[in-house]
């Protein structure tokens, strides 16, 4: 049973985070109409990466907005480039992370691929 006491708290508490952000967080609010004490545990963690992090507030931007290209999740890509600008990074910045991510993320297809095409070969010539 959902304490509803906690689930009011936490969706008080993103109602705050989305006027911070200028954005609602479809996601969350989801999560913590379901489950909150999963948004309050993501929320810990996340604390905890900030706090606990030795880099600083742009190279966090810059991974999380390549992890998010390459993970290929809009919602992602979206809230990330807009948390990229926020940190600092100009757009020439932002697409130099988005033509990185596509060369990564292509080799990896690339790869992907090749090891399957040797495989159909050495399949052939047995």
């Amino acid at each position: 049973m959902v304490n509803q006491e906690k689930k009011q708290r936490i969706l008080e508490q993103l109602s705050q985070e989305e006027v911070k952000l200028g954005r609602p967080m479809k996601l969350r609010r989801y999560l913590a109409e379901i489950n909150p004490n999963i948004v309050e545990a993501q929320a810990a963690v996340g604390k905890l990466y900030r706090e606990d992090s030795p880099l600083d507030a742009k190279t966090i931007a810059i991974v999380n907005l390549a992890a998010a290209l390459v993970t290929r999740v809009p919602m992602c890509v979206r809230n990330n480039m807009q948390a990229a600008l926020k940190a600092g990074l100009t757009h020439e910045e932002i697409g130099a992370i988005m033509a990185h991510a596509q060369f990564i993320a292509g080799t990896a297809v690339f790869s992907a691929s090749l090891e399957g095409l040797e495989s159909i070969l050495q399949e052939q010539k047995a």
